[in-house]
C-alpha cells in the first residue's frame, strides 16, 4: 500500500505540474482552436481530477506490474499502452461529438500519450526505488 500511495502521489505531482505550468505553454495555441474551451475553470475540480486519474492509473499498474516490470522502463511500456487506450479514443472522438478541429485533437492525443508515458515512467521509478532491499 505504501508503494501504491507513493507512486500515486508522484503521478499526481506530474499531472499538477503539467496542468498548472507546462501544458498551457505547449498546447496554448492548440487549445485556442477548440470551440467552447474556457481558460478559467475550477482549480478544485482540476486537483480532484488529477488525483483520481493518478489513483486509477497507478491502481491498474499495481495489478499488472508483474507483466511490465517494476522499473522505469516497465512503467514507460505500461504508459504506452495506457496512453493509447485512454487518449486515442477520447480525444479523436471529440471531433465527432463536440466538433473539435481534427488537427487539434491529434495534437492533444499525441501530447497526452507522451505525458502518460512520462508519468508512468515516474511511477515505475517509484516502484523500483521502493522495492530495492535495504542495504545492511
Amino acid at each position: 500500500m505504501k508503494r501504491y500511495l507513493a507512486a500515486a502521489f508522484a503521478v499526481f505531482l506530474v499531472y499538477l505540474v503539467w496542468d498548472n505550468f507546462i501544458g498551457s505553454f505547449i498546447l496554448g495555441s492548440t487549445l485556442a482552436q477548440i470551440p467552447g474551451m474556457v481558460s478559467e475553470f475550477s482549480k478544485l475540480w482540476e486537483i480532484v481530477g488529477d488525483a483520481f486519474a493518478a489513483l486509477v492509473l497507478v491502481g491498474l499498474y499495481a495489478r499488472t506490474r508483474s507483466v511490465f516490470g517494476s522499473t522505469v522502463g516497465g512503467g514507460a511500456v505500461y504508459g504506452v499502452y495506457a496512453g493509447l487506450l485512454i487518449n486515442f479514443p477520447t480525444w479523436l472522438f471529440m471531433t465527432v461529438y463536440a466538433g473539435w478541429p481534427y488537427g487539434a485533437t491529434w495534437v492533444l492525443t499525441i501530447v497526452a500519450v507522451l505525458l502518460t508515458i512520462f508519468a508512468c515512467a515516474v511511477m515505475g521509478g517509484v516502484y523500483q526505488m521502493m522495492e530495492r532491499p535495504a542495504a545492511t
